[in-house]
């Protein structure tokens, strides 16, 4: 059995984490639902060349993450399987006027663009993580902090 005043306290930090608990709740709560309306806004739709989910609307952490392995596979075959590097080599050997030269910058702009669609796509990935982070550990301290708030309630 706890002291009065142990107990008493116990209770007052319970109160506090059920508290912050409930906010963290809201609070991730809050951003998977802005992340979700950010990405239905763009009106982005699974390619029939995905692997999977295709048709479907880029709406959730699974379609994002899915339309940026498609981004990926794309821009790769787009560039013949070149890299940056690759073709950074390839421009330094030819003429910069040429078609050659062309074809690479062309390549080196449609990888560009693609790296810049992929990493919003996984940012928006990453930011569902940390708004279930979020949520969980809210629900963790809120648990916590109502079974903090029945000490000695038998």
């Amino acid at each position: 059995m706890t002291s009065s005043r142990t107990a008493s306290t116990l209770r007052d930090v319970g109160g506090l984490a059920v508290a912050a608990g409930t906010l963290l709740m809201v609070t991730g709560a809050g951003a998977w639902f802005t992340v979700t309306k950010q990405l239905r806004d763009e009106k982005i739709t699974v390619p029939p060349n995905a692997p999977m989910l295709a048709g479907k609307r880029v709406q959730d952490p699974v379609t994002a993450y899915v339309e940026a392995l498609v981004i990926k596979g794309n821009a790769e075959r787009g560039a013949g399987g070149r890299t940056f590097a690759d073709i950074s080599a390839a421009l330094r050997g030819v003429d910069g006027s040429s078609d050659e030269a062309r074809e690479l910058r062309n390549q080196s702009s449609a990888l560009s663009t693609a790296a810049s669609l992929r990493t919003s796509l996984l940012t928006s990935v990453l930011a569902y993580g940390v708004s279930a982070l979020v949520g969980g550990l809210g629900a963790f301290f809120a648990i916590a902090g109502f079974r903090l708030r029945r000490i000695d309630e038998r």
